[in-house]
């Protein structure tokens, strides 16, 4: 009974709280935890954990995994949405940050500090073991990079490819999973920048292995999947100062200020996000390829993730 979970969020094909709760599930049942549904079982899990906000299981230990808050200044529904995390963080037994800038987002807005444990998000061997073959775009690029994010504003993609037309980058390409689905950057993006769809996890992998750095500037990221599958492979990060994002990189990267200190327990724009000076990114970039590629990040191998989940839970 001791080893039997249950976790409501678990999707491969879902976003990254839906694809992390995926990974975690099937590396704890991996380990010999029992998934037991609710829902669908009239047996109990002894460990219940909810990602982002959920419901206390009778019987049950009961976990809350968290990442951010809606923080948009300018969504009248902020608080509403909210609602429901809030609720969850004050009922549940234990709460499992993704990162410290997560534990103080909440610690600032709720006033209270939980019974907590920090855990970082974990990945799949496919990123690990990506088979190395080197990209060839043009004889005239020599390094390439990578960025994968949605084209929400915060995610500032506009400004990285707008850094890219500087001509100290002329000899470095930038990789853009998922650039296709944003027409507008079909328009007048410079030539050294190619848009791609949206790759499989085993496409990604490969992306991510056999570019020279990744960048992620998006402002306020707690914890992204997608910093940690490139740090898996072996690549460097280039990252912004604010969210929790450095506290994944640590020193395999550049971590730029492009922005004010965040003032914990304030709600922002989040979608009008501050203006950033792309030669801060240009020097940026030119920094991080200098690094090469880093050590294996064998503490965000999700089994070793899981065992700290299972150390949670017991």
């Amino acid at each position: 009974m001791s080893k039997t979970f249950f976790i409501d969020k678990a999707n491969h094909s879902g976003g990254g709280p839906e694809i992390f709760g995926a990974r975690l599930k099937d590396s704890l049942s991996d380990m010999g935890y029992e998934y037991i549904n609710p829902y669908y079982d009239h047996r109990r899990p002894k460990n219940n954990l909810s990602i982002i906000y959920g419901q206390n299981i009778q019987g049950s230990k009961n976990f809350l995994r968290l990442d951010g808050l809606y923080l948009d200044s300018n969504d009248k529904r902020t608080d509403e949405k909210n609602l429901p995390i809030f609720h969850s963080y004050e009922n549940f037994d234990h709460i499992i940050f993704q990162s410290e800038f997560s534990k103080k987002i909440y610690e600032a807005f709720t006033g209270s500090k939980k019974d907590n444990t920090i855990i970082h998000n974990g990945v799949t061997d496919e990123f690990f073991n990506a088979e190395e073959i080197p990209i060839y775009l043009s004889k005239d690029i020599k390094h390439y990079c990578v960025a994968s994010a949605s084209w929400r504003r915060h995610k500032r993609l506009e400004e990285i490819i707008e850094a890219f037309r500087d001509k100290r980058l002329k000899n470095v390409g930038l990789l853009v999973l998922g650039g296709l689905n944003y027409s507008p950057a079909h328009e007048n993006k410079p030539n050294n920048v190619i848009l791609l769809d949206r790759l499989s996890h085993e496409d990604s992998a490969l992306i991510y292995k056999n570019s020279n750095a990744m960048i992620h500037l998006c402002w306020l990221d707690s914890c992204p999947n997608s910093v940690a599958e490139s740090l898996a492979a072996g690549t460097p990060v280039l990252c912004s100062h604010n969210g929790g994002t450095k506290e994944l990189v640590k020193d395999d990267g550049v971590v730029i200020q492009i922005e004010e200190d965040y003032e914990f327990g304030t709600r922002v724009p989040l979608y009008d996000p501050p203006k950033v000076d792309t030669n801060i990114i240009v020097e940026g970039v030119l920094e991080v390829l200098e690094k090469g590629s880093i050590e294996e990040r064998d503490d965000l191998r999700i089994s070793n993730v899981a065992q700290k989940y299972a150390n949670v839970f017991v």
